[in-house]
């Protein structure tokens, strides 16, 4: 059995990037981790953890730290640091860390699901940047310019949509909350997924929370884009 530990402070993250791994082996059990202690707490619970996936965002430390202290922490287990946004630093921050690699959540699912066999092969898996683009335009502090070109195709309704789709609303409540009807919100769903790329409605709640247009699900009060 594959055990694989996975740690993101949004639960709408965990529960996608679980049905992620749960496809890498015919039995994969995961553990879930939502702060930085509880990465800790689990990596020092259990020593027969296969892989650990952590989100960028929930080591502290800007230098790359936190990362190596998970990676020290896990001893022989890959750690692999994934993040929404592409910043050189923190690539550079998990090759000198040791992680065995760093992914995008915005890839698609085959591709994540690839690179981390690679992992568990005994490889590593890291982006590469074009030589010719200036580390600045990487910067962490926003999305790449084809994540923000996909958004800006979605319609006001469509990111009305995409908005309580990422707060964790059901068709029938977010019908409700904007007044029109399941088959509309249905219809608008489609158009939505196939706008960005993704295959499900995970996947859009995810691109929905990076790009701040949806309110975490238990943070109801966050405004979100209009």
């Amino acid at each position: 059995m594959l055990k694989v530990l996975v740690c993101d402070d949004h639960q709408l993250c965990r529960e996608g990037l679980t049905q992620v791994v749960s496809k890498l082996e015919d039995e994969v059990e995961v553990t879930p981790a939502g702060t930085y202690p509880e990465v800790l707490a689990a990596i020092a619970a259990d020593g027969t953890i296969d892989l650990i996936l952590v989100e960028r965002s929930l080591l502290p430390m800007a230098d790359g730290s936190g990362m190596a202290d998970v990676v020290r922490r896990a001893g022989n287990t890959p750690v692999v640091v994934l993040s929404a946004l592409d910043s050189r630093d923190d690539i550079a921050h998990a090759r000198t860390a040791g992680a065995a690699g760093f992914l995008f959540k915005s890839s698609p699912v085959a591709q994540i699901q690839d690179a981390l066999r690679t992992v568990l092969d005994g490889d590593t898996c890291f982006p590469d940047f074009p030589n010719d683009v200036p580390a600045a335009t990487q910067g962490a502090d926003a999305p790449s310019d084809a994540d923000r070109a996909r958004i800006d195709l979605l319609t006001n309704r469509q990111r009305d949509v995409l908005a309580l789709v990422g707060e964790g609303r059901s068709n029938k409540d977010i019908a409700e909350a904007l007044g029109i009807s399941e088959g509309t919100v249905k219809v608008h769903v489609g158009a939505i997924l196939k706008a960005l790329g993704t295959s499900n409605r995970t996947q859009a709640a995810l691109i929905a929370i990076d790009f701040g247009i949806a309110a975490l699900p238990h943070d109801t009060n966050r405004a979100r884009h209009a």
